[in-house]
């Protein structure tokens, strides 16, 4: 049964403002040279309440751990579930936090030394699990502590390692065990596995040992889980009989891995072996081994899994096996991860987030079922692949293989009941992978096709700066794929499109004109007038609307004089020409700038602009826009000698009085402030005209949206000044009136007047 799709719920009360909090530690804590320490008053004793903010404090501080500080006074603060993966931690730092009764620790990926066992060491009282990835060495570093002065009455590393009597879960991956001994050369597993009488979940997957080192396994009397993963293993028959020692185990993991398949002898008789000697065995997984295989007996067998005859398990991993177990009839298990079904395909996606290449290859294999439409449950899929990706972060190929099949989820027919808080969880893992990866081009191409299937939702303010950077940063590398960095720049406009006022200047901050500038010029070099030059412009366009600080930008970067070389060498493209003659508008409309359009020859261009029929009306309109609010500053403001102000209203007026009224727009107007100011200049007429023939069109044309957006800013009074004042021209007269009419009438009824009218209908 497939799993529902979740409501579409806003985050918890809780997680906001766990998320809040996290952003403004100085709300709560005082900072010094020491670090932060909590404000006179407040007290986080709530254990669980402080685990989560910790938790997004991790999350929120990637690189700095100064935020520790908050939780180094025992008395106010209380920590049971710690998690520093993948951070470089200090003796100093693991102290006060060790001072916590801690329970749950993870310190995997965290460059461990001797020094900082020690210190876990003190929680001896309280831990039960201990996570720790030993790819950096500590089991090295603990060998070496035998040439150095002894700690702890010279007990450690002698009679124990961990001094954690009640630790019930170790996870210690990656570490090399040969060679490896302590003091009186005892080996340095068996000293760390003996005093833990409590264990019951060992996970030893990647690690390097020789099998006879694990003799002491059954002196773990309650271990009911080990982990065995990717652990070379020549002789498995051999090893069985110290591994079944064990026999309270329930889960047995003997895995290989898509890249290191494990292949053994007599791979019957293990599994044999296993069934006779582990009674309460209930999980196997077996994957990327030959254990399964039938053999040269294969017609002789009473079960699909050789071996296993008359077991039934909860769980058996199959994945990437040879000849293909997981798609045999009657498996005896009621769980099982393969290739051969959605069932299993999504339950390796779940059980093998700690095994990257497995991983990877049932997110291959999820990929390929999606692109094909054949996974009913999309929910769980979607909810599974942003968990493996962003437990496996720093894995490439998980990424990639992650990031298609999230794909073809996004686009698909299920695209609409993907829930915000969803949203919100692709798109920052997208953001993760994006930065892990950013010079590989399979990894951009994957999280922007994305991006643009997801038709990224308006409020992007958790992350509005963060994804204009990565975008930024995507566009305008030299060596950047022509097709990705169109996508960027696709993206980039569509946000641009979304934002207002601040955030646009967010674009400028970040560089984003003088990043469309660059491709321009690029492309200028190469005689290219592509999407990419376009939608520069456009975006261009978009954040210069009423942004003066990016209009000035653009001026300063040389904007202008590309903007001519432009003209000239692509006269003939409307969509160029349209983008660029807005952003002119939006030049035009900041007063201290406007004299920059009078310098060179930019009035001719604009005159001859005017009477352009390229692309309907818009070239025409947006140089009359120009005109309109330069010649509204007055005759003073009027520096040149040719063309004359009155000559140039006069050219205006005949423009305008071509247009059709019922002209559909390429435009998107958030504001009517600057239109609106031109409606007060009567000694302007021919400016005036203009911003009455705009309102009058818009109103018209989309009433649903302009005639609110007039209402609200005003509009209406000012036309109805505009209507009774004396020195109006009659035409405008006219066409305020009809203005206020359709305003007044309301959207409903403008449209069906407009749809009832066959010359409205000539311009679609």
């Amino acid at each position: 049964m497939a799993t529902s799709w979740p409501e579409n719920n806003p985050e918890t009360l809780e997680d906001l403002c766990l998320k809040v909090a996290a952003k403004n530690i100085d709300a709560y804590a005082d900072k010094s040279i020491d670090g932060y320490t909590l404000k006179e008053g407040i007290s986080l004793q709530h254990p669980s309440l402080c685990d989560k903010l910790f938790q997004s404090m991790y999350e929120e501080y990637p690189t700095d751990l100064a935020w520790l500080k908050i939780f180094r006074d025992t008395s106010l603060t209380r920590l049971n579930r710690v998690n520093l993966s993948w951070r470089r931690i200090d003796t100093r730092d693991l102290e006060f936090i060790c001072k916590h009764p801690i329970r749950e620790l993870d310190l995997s990926n965290c460059h461990l030394k001797w020094e900082h066992v020690l210190i876990i060491n003190e929680l001896g009282g309280t831990l039960l699990s201990l996570i720790i990835d030993d790819s950096f060495g500590l089991v090295q570093s603990l060998s070496e502590t035998k040439d150095s002065t002894h700690v702890d009455e010279g007990k450690f590393c002698i009679e124990y390692v961990f001094k954690c009597p009640k630790l019930k879960k170790l996870l210690l991956r990656d570490a090399y065990f040969k060679n490896t001994s302590i003091e009186d050369g005892t080996s340095i597993l068996p000293a760390i596995l003996n005093p833990l009488k409590n264990l019951n979940s060992l996970d030893l997957s990647c690690c390097v040992f020789d099998i006879e080192l694990l003799d002491s396994i059954d002196q773990l009397e309650n271990l009911c889980s080990l982990y065995l993963s990717g652990v070379n293993i020549e002789d498995m028959l051999e090893a069985l009989k110290t591994i079944c020692k064990a026999k309270k185990l329930r889960h047995l993991d003997l895995s290989g891995s898509e890249d290191a398949p494990q292949t053994h002898n007599h791979p019957g008789d293990c599994l044999s072996y296993i069934a006779d000697n582990l009674p309460n065995l209930t999980s196997l997984d077996i994957s990327a081994t030959n254990l399964a295989s039938y053999g040269t007996q294969a017609s002789n067998r009473e079960c699909s899994i050789p071996g296993l005859e008359g077991k039934e398990l909860e769980f058996l991993g199959l994945m990437d096996c040879p000849d293909n177990p997981c798609e045999r009839p009657d498996i005896p298990a009621k769980r099982v991860t393969g290739t051969n079904t959605e069932a299993q395909v999504l339950l390796a996606v779940r059980v093998y987030k700690d095994k990257e290449s497995l991983l990877s290859s049932a997110l291959n294999h999820l990929f390929q079922m999606l692109r094909y439409e054949e996974v009913r449950d999309q929910c769980q899929g979607l909810e599974l692949i942003l968990a493996g990706m962003k437990h496996n972060w720093k894995n490439k190929q998980v990424q990639i293989s992650g990031s298609a099949a999230l794909f073809y989820i996004l686009k698909g027919e299920n695209r609409e009941k993907v829930t915000h808080l969803q949203r919100r969880k692709v798109i920052l893992t997208l953001l993760d992978a994006m930065e892990q990866f950013r010079h590989d081009r399979t990894m951009l191409r994957n999280v922007l096709l994305n991006f643009c299937s997801m038709h990224l939702p308006d409020n992007l303010t958790f992350c509005h700066h963060r994804m204009i950077r990565n975008l930024m940063e995507v566009v305008v590398s030299d060596n950047q794929e022509d097709f990705i960095q169109k996508l960027g720049i696709i993206l980039l406009n569509c946000l641009a499109c979304q934002v207002d006022g601040e955030e646009k200047l967010t674009f400028g901050e970040l560089g984003a004109i003088e990043a469309m500038l660059k491709i321009i010029r690029r492309k200028l070099a190469l005689n290219q007038c592509d999407e990419n030059m376009e939608v520069s412009w456009s975006m261009m366009w978009n954040i210069t609307d009423e942004t003066a600080e990016n209009c000035k930008r653009f001026i300063d970067n040389n904007g202008l004089e590309l903007f001519k070389s432009c003209l000239v060498r692509f006269a003939d493209k409307e969509e160029l020409l349209r983008n660029m003659m807005g952003l002119m508008g939006n030049i035009a409309e900041v007063r201290e700038l406007r004299k920059k359009l009078m310098e060179g020859d930019f009035m001719d261009i604009f005159c001859k602009l005017m009477e352009s029929e390229m692309d309907g009306i818009e070239v025409s309109y947006n140089a009359v826009g120009i005109f309109s609010h330069i010649t509204a500053d007055g005759e003073n403001a009027w520096t040149i000698s040719q063309p004359t102000r009155n000559e140039v209203m006069m050219r205006m007026m005949r423009a305008i009085k071509r247009w059709p009224l019922e002209s559909r727009r390429n435009i998107n107007y958030r504001s009517f402030g600057p239109i609106l100011n031109l409606l007060k200049a009567f000694d302007t007429p021919a400016a005036q005209y203009w911003a009455v023939w705009a309102l009058c069109n818009l109103t018209r044309v989309y009433p649903e949206r302009y005639c609110r957006l007039l209402k609200s800013e005003g509009g209406l009074a000012l036309l109805e000044t505009v209507e009774a004042d004396p020195r109006t021209l009659e035409e405008v007269k006219t066409l305020a009136h009809t203005v206020i009419e359709q305003v007044r009438n309301g959207p409903e009824k403008v449209k069906a007047e407009s749809e009832s009218n066959p010359e409205d209908q000539s311009d679609d």
